[in-house]
């Protein structure tokens, strides 16, 4: 974390991303209905996508560049699978062979972020940079081959992604607040 302009914009990140894992994940696992599958696609436009989109600028100006390039990585990452859900067709298991290419190639560039969070020494960023790296894989697994194994696999990761994801909120957040302090 930098001393830029405001507070780091990494808390907003990883809630947008908890939000937007959730939702998914709560599809792909078959706790919300088929019928859900076009408002799962708004919802993740409405709110997380606007979530990252934010901090990706806001890391910039802050010079914050793994933040910006993470926020940028999964904000586009969740609009195109938003757009996809939206004019898609609920079909198979998993999403399309594109949208699963896009996942991995999402995915690989989560892990330059991931490297230079570690070399910054930010352990937290870079664990829940990891867990979207290797949701956004699986995912990725489960549009290839479409089975709903691999999609409900896929789905639970989401949720660990959606826990990982949030505790990371919370620690940046305590650790910004608890700076101020001293």
């Amino acid at each position: 974390m930098r001393d830029g302009v405001g507070a780091t914009p990494l808390p907003i990140t990883f809630l947008g991303l908890t939000i937007a894992t959730t939702v998914y994940a709560g599809f792909e696992t078959q706790v919300l209905p088929r019928a859900d599958f076009h408002t799962v696609g708004w919802l993740v436009l409405a709110i997380p996508v606007p979530l990252q989109f934010v901090p990706a600028v806001w890391g910039w100006i802050r010079g914050e560049l793994a933040a910006a390039t993470a926020s940028s990585v999964l904000g586009a990452t969740w609009l195109a699978l938003a757009l996809a859900t939206i004019t898609g067709p609920a079909g198979a298991p998993g999403p399309s062979k594109a949208e699963s290419l896009l996942l991995f190639a999402s995915a690989a560039a989560l892990v330059v972020s991931v490297a230079t969070e570690l070399v910054d020494d930010e352990l937290v960023t870079a664990a829940v940079l990891v867990a979207a790296a290797c949701r956004f894989a699986l995912t990725g697994v489960s549009g290839i081959t479409h089975a709903q194994s691999w999609t409900t696999t896929a789905g639970v990761a989401g949720f660990v992604l959606a826990g990982v994801a949030l505790a990371g909120a919370l620690a940046v957040e305590l650790r910004s607040a608890l700076s101020r302090r001293r």
